[in-house]
């Protein structure tokens, strides 16, 4: 072939690759699409839509198709089939994260890993606590950090729960001094007599009762608020409700019903939007939800109703009381079924949500457009980062809930320029000096379907039913002996062999932690 004829050829392909498709390899693939069923009917989000969503997809290849639970019977109706969806996210409600965690259901995390991603390494400080029967973990839950983690990050603030007052009602009073549990007591008597026609204090109706976990009277007594309670003296275990101060606790409750300051219908409410109502109209001189002055006094703008809110920013019982048993271990976590459409993808997207950019992303957005990383280690936001529309428009913050740590989650409410950072920092510090750390006490679980766990079932139900009884009880007297009635019921159901278990799975749980 002549060289002029060569060229000819290499001119005409000139104009011909281009029109010519490129390999597959050379193209920006699509985003593979796996199924993510998140059991928590209240979850606000339910699409993978928005700036920080397709951002996360860009860098995973994966764009989850969400389904948000209707009920709380879908997921066992799954399970039960056998046919789960690629993706599962959880909490242990109805047991389910002991039952995901079964090789012949989920995907143990390191097999995923180490078959399509060998070059990720898993947080194992974070990972041994999830650790099942056969030394594998099947999950990492959320919200968990450790010790050191959130000692040094000054930053991430414990919330203290504080009472929640009409700023002018209390002017009226003089502005008493509201520092101990029975101050409150007083101002709310102060209250009935000087406002008769509000109701002294309405208790938002998820914040009161058994499970109950940010009930701000359970902290300022030093409670804790399900499961086993540690017995700091003995190092030993105990079911919860003979924790000490616990009859205390009744009794200031019964007190406040007693006493006119609380309404019946404080325990009979169907939601928790009844009592907001009281909030919302002002017709109650104080709601108790802990700390939610901003959240009352927005509804009432969006109402149209002149409010002046103010939280108390006061830890109750600090000094006497008050302290916090830190037995979280996480909360709700991610599950991979084994029957997952594409495992390959699903290891890539699970891998970069627990890195400390996916988790930074998910719950703070993308950096440089979102926020920037001050030199004290915490974020600082865009100003539309505190308007809730804005936050669900770029996808903002549940899907930091997928993977996020304990401190990336509180970092995300850090606000410098909140006018009551000062408060928020002292009760922080306050509440740190008086936590006991305790993630073993945690790790404290029965298996579904054990011996153990229809005994704990049988308790809480029974706790449920008689709290009540001592809550509104007609006398001090009345409630000391419906405590003693509770206590009573709880050893014939078995409570002292619950015990008896619980502190032999503490002794292993403690060696999990020390290792």
């Amino acid at each position: 072939m002549s060289k002029k004829r060569i060229v000819s050829l290499l001119i005409a392909l000139m104009f011909i690759v281009p029109l010519v498709q490129l390999p597959a390899a050379a193209a920006e693939a699509e985003p593979v699409e796996l199924e993510l069923f998140i059991n928590h009917t209240w979850w606000p989000l339910k699409t993978w839509a928005g700036e920080v969503p397709e951002y996360i997809t860009k860098q995973t290849g994966v764009r989850p198709v969400v389904t948000v639970a209707a009920d709380m019977q879908q997921l066992p109706l799954m399970l039960a089939s056998g046919d789960l969806p690629d993706i599962i996210y959880c909490d242990n409600t109805g047991n389910m994260q002991s039952r995901l965690a079964d090789p012949s259901l989920c995907w143990a995390w390191e097999d995923l890993t180490a078959q399509y991603k060998p070059d990720f390494q898993w947080d194992e400080e974070r990972a041994k606590l999830y650790r099942q029967e056969d030394g594998k973990f099947y999950t990492i839950l959320n919200n968990y950090s450790t010790k050191s983690e959130l000692e040094n990050s000054p930053a991430a603030l414990i919330g203290v729960g504080s009472p929640t007052l009409q700023r002018g009602l209390y002017e009226e009073l003089g502005s008493p001094q509201i520092n101990t549990l029975e101050d409150y007591f007083n101002v709310l008597l102060a209250a009935k007599e000087a406002f008769p026609d509000k109701v002294p204090a309405v208790i938002n109706t998820n914040w009161i009762g058994m499970g109950q976990t940010s009930s701000m009277f359970l902290t300022q007594y030093g409670l804790d608020y399900n499961g086993f309670s540690l017995d700091e003296a003995t190092d030993t275990l105990q079911y919860y409700i003979y924790q000490q101060n616990r009859l205390d606790y009744y009794k200031y409750i019964n007190a406040l019903y007693r006493n006119g300051l609380i309404l019946p219908e404080n325990f009979a409410f169907n939601n928790e939007d009844e009592s907001y109502q009281y909030a919302y109209n002002l017709e109650c001189f104080s709601y108790i939800k802990g700390s939610s002055a901003t959240e009352l006094n927005s509804k009432c703008a969006d109402l149209g109703i002149e409010s002046d809110w103010f939280d108390l920013n006061v830890a109750l019982g600090y000094g006497s009381t008050f302290k916090i048993y830190e037995r979280n271990v996480g909360w709700s976590g991610l599950y991979i079924a084994k029957n997952n459409s594409n495992p390959q993808k699903t290891a890539d997207f699970l891998t970069y949500l627990f890195t400390e950019e996916g988790m930074r992303t998910a719950f703070w957005g993308i950096e440089g457009t979102h926020w920037t990383l001050h030199e004290d280690g915490y974020p600082v936001f865009i100003p539309e980062f505190n308007d809730p529309l804005w936050q669900d428009a770029v996808g903002l913050t549940e899907w930091g809930l997928l993977s996020g740590t304990w401190v990336t989650e509180r970092l995300a409410s850090y606000n410098p320029d909140d006018e009551f950072i000062l408060d928020k920092l002292r009760l922080s510090d306050q509440a740190k000096e008086n936590t006991v750390y305790c993630s073993a006490v945690g790790l404290v679980s029965p298996k579904a379907d054990s011996d153990e766990q229809i005994i704990l079932t049988k308790l809480n139900d029974m706790v449920k039913n008689e709290e009540v009884k001592l809550f509104l009880a007609t006398s001090e007297e009345e409630c000391e002996k419906a405590y003693s009635d509770m206590l009573a019921r709880a050893e014939q159901l078995g409570v002292k062999d619950l015990d008896a278990w619980a502190n032999e799975a503490y002794q292993t749980a403690k060696s999990i932690m020390e290792d």
